[in-house]
């Protein structure tokens, strides 16, 4: 699990601290320290900034009326989420002016949950990349510096060629920002080669110009872009339309993990999993490095189900949670009901062997309970087979499909031995 981040919460009301104490309780993401007052805030700040991730601010306390608290966390370098009771514009120019990450006004639960939806929000933005693509420095600088408020990482392009540099060197970039105007290439031909490689499910592109063509978004989009931005933009639209295009690109990232994942285990389901094995077994094959691909198989595991009819899930799962804790370096998945696959890397048999055996023993001593009626815990055992790269013929294609016919045929010689055993060749 990872580790949870400390934010920094300042409010003198405590009705809205109740209520923002209970959001955090909820949410195994942070943990909070709170302060009521300018002077508590700063003493926490004093003792370690560093330590807070961001910070919720309320503007007026009692003995900051005039949104000093703001200045205060804002020098010690804490990204900043501002509460304030009321809205005007002269005061949101000025909020986003000295640099706060967003405000928000408080008026129901909901904009509490909100604003710590905006910190969440942060957290995820820590890990995506963004490259802006722009001929001009000040351009770039001023895309670059919006962006590192929200914790992006940035990557910038001068040009399409460099920009198509920075996505070989950079792969997990998610979200292209481009200009129309550059000399070399312009946005419209950019944003073509880009998707030549890149689908809009795995790579966000935005357009951006300043010129006065009312066609331009039109164009953008028909080339492959997701969305067009025009030049001069206000920071909010800007932030709104990264965060719309961010979050459609996680939806999407989200049902194509679920569809490629058994609906109970979670662990990749068979066709995707072969999918993931032939590119490893590829690049074993062009490295010359050892493997063993390997079926694990619950012994008896109809006779579950007969006595305990629908235990058999339980089985399946609470097994598939030890597989996954014991090989988690390892790619591994489900094939069916009752069969598990692991790709064992720069492994040979004996090797193999010896690990799958330890987890084998492993697993006969780990008791389950069979359900809410059973008097008495249950144990289960497991069947291995092992195959590996050695067993290819010279002029056979290396995927995972002969294997796992080899793996069946020794599964066979593991039951006619018994069950409860590691076989290969």
């Amino acid at each position: 699990m990872p580790d949870t981040k400390k934010l920094l919460l300042v409010e003198d009301s405590s009705l809205v601290l109740k209520v923002l104490k209970r959001i955090i309780d909820n949410n195994a993401e942070f943990e909070a320290d709170f302060a009521e007052t300018y002077a508590e805030a700063k003493l926490l700040i004093a003792d370690k900034p560093e330590k807070y991730f961001a910070a919720l601010v309320d503007l007026n306390l009692p003995d900051a009326p005039k949104g000093e608290v703001v200045d205060l966390v804002l020098q010690n370098k804490i990204p900043t989420i501002v509460l304030t009771s009321s809205y005007s514009e002269k005061r949101k120019d000025d909020l986003i002016s000295k640099g706060v990450v967003d405000y928000v006004v408080k008026e129901t639960r909901y904009s509490y949950e909100s604003a710590i939806k905006i910190i969440s929000r942060l957290s995820k933005n820590h890990n995506i990349k963004v490259m802006i693509v722009d001929d001009s420095s000040v351009a770039r600088q001023q895309c670059s510096r919006l962006l590192e408020k929200y914790l992006f990482q940035v990557v910038e392009a001068d040009g399409a060629k460099q920009a198509i540099n920075q996505l070989v060197n950079n792969p997990d970039i998610k979200l292209v920002i481009t200009d129309y105007n550059m000399p070399d290439t312009d946005g419209f031909e950019l944003v073509k080669l880009i998707r030549t490689k890149y689908d809009k499910q795995d790579l966000t592109i935005i357009g951006l110009s300043g010129d006065g063509d009312t066609r331009l978004s039109a164009r953008f989009i028909k080339n492959g872009a997701n969305d067009f931005l025009k030049k001069p933009f206000v920071q909010e639209e800007f932030y709104c339309r990264i965060m719309h295009n961010i979050e459609t690109l996680e939806l999407m990232d989200k049902i194509r993990d679920a569809a490629n994942r058994d609906y109970l285990t979670q662990l990749f389901s068979r066709q995707y999993y072969y999918k993931l094995v032939n590119d490893e077994i590829k690049r074993a094959q062009e490295n010359a490095s050892p493997f063993c691909i390997a079926i694990i198989e619950i012994d008896d595991f109809d006779e579950f189900n007969n006595v305990y009819h629908n235990y058999g899930d339980n089985v399946a799962l609470a097994f598939s949670e030890i597989f996954s804790s014991e090989f988690e370096q390892y790619l591994i998945g489900r094939l069916n009901g009752t069969q598990f696959v692991i790709f064992l890397n720069n492994k040979d048999e004996k090797e193999a062997f010896e690990v799958l055996d330890s987890f084998r023993i492993k697993v006969k001593d780990i008791k389950l309970h069979a359900d809410d009626d059973a008097e008495e815990n249950t144990s289960i055992s497991i069947s291995v087979s092992i195959s590996s790269e050695s067993k290819y013929e010279a002029d056979e294609t290396w995927s995972i499909n002969p294997l796992l016919e080899k793996c069946d045929q020794l599964l066979e010689r593991a039951r006619d031995a018994g069950q409860d055993i590691v076989v290969y060749d």
